[in-house]
């Protein structure tokens, strides 16, 4: 079998994607570069695919060079936004790098840390990006456009986006190679100074082709009022834990506007 002319090399977490010649993991590449240095008309163009962040791409660069063999020069991993802007404790959980916002619209490149618990903890043996991950990721950048595209109140942080209906269609399978997200964000009623009415439209794809289609409608908070109503709520709930039989069949006042769940991005109750 001739040698590929484009190599991409992902992370062990996608070892499974290497039973294709065109891929390779990060150990197994290196251990390649330590066995020999590929024959001048054997070198293939060297890519990053998911799994592979900006440092150990660095370092893959200095073994290529070594080797005398070609990383791509066009091709770097994305630069993931800083967790807190996606509402994550760990950085090895953000799955959107090089993220853009203007006008209404956003996008961002999919990034999957090699080390995220959302590989790690997915027990099914598939070449594919997980599902579920790929709505982490949809809704992670929503999360990151709504805070920079929603003005706040006057003296109050940044809108936190909350999710009250949420449509996902696969049209096809993601594989652990370069994808890109685009989305719109518009508003779908009067904005009021505690939330404001929206809908969101993410797209990922692959090669030139759409893989995924999320649709979502949300609200844009004020953080001191939607925590307000989670407390709030909170309570209630313990209340009608404790003495099931007296609460039973009563409503459950709510806020005006429709029932809210929350973003599985932002990982709070509903309110």
């Amino acid at each position: 079998m001739a040698t590929p002319r484009i190599l991409w090399v992902v992370g062990e977490s996608f070892a499974r994607a290497a039973v294709h010649p065109q891929v390779v993991t990060a150990r197994e590449l290196r251990d390649r570069l330590a066995r020999h240095t590929p024959e001048p008309g054997a070198r293939p163009t060297v890519v990053p695919g998911l799994g592979i962040d900006e440092n150990t791409w660095a370092d893959l660069c200095e073994s290529l060079a070594e080797a005398d063999a070609r990383p791509a020069d066009t091709h770097r991993p994305p630069r993931p936004v800083p967790r807190h802007r996606v509402l994550k404790h760990a950085q090895d959980n953000v799955l959107i790098g090089d993220a853009r916002a203007a006008d209404g619209r956003f996008g961002a490149r999919l990034t999957v840390p090699n080390e995220t618990e959302m590989i790690r903890d997915h027990t099914a043996d598939q070449q594919h990006v997980p599902g579920m991950l790929l709505i982490e990721a949809c809704t992670q950048l929503i999360t990151w456009a709504v805070a920079e595209l929603v003005t706040p109140p006057v003296g109050h942080g940044d809108r936190y986006a909350v999710m009250h209906a949420l449509e996902t269609d696969f049209e096809r399978f993601v594989f652990p190679l370069p994808a890109e997200l685009d989305g719109t964000l518009r508003v779908t009623g009067p904005p009021e100074d505690h939330r404001v009415p929206l809908a969101a439209e993410v797209t990922i794809r692959q090669s030139g082709r759409v893989c995924v289609s999320c649709r979502v409608r949300l609200h844009a908070f004020d953080p001191a009022h939607i925590f307000a109503i989670e407390h709030a709520q909170a309570l209630r709930t313990l209340e009608r834990s404790a003495h099931p039989a007296e609460e039973a069949g009563t409503a459950d006042p709510v806020p005006p506007g429709p029932p809210i769940l929350v973003s599985p991005g932002a990982q709070e109750a509903a309110p």
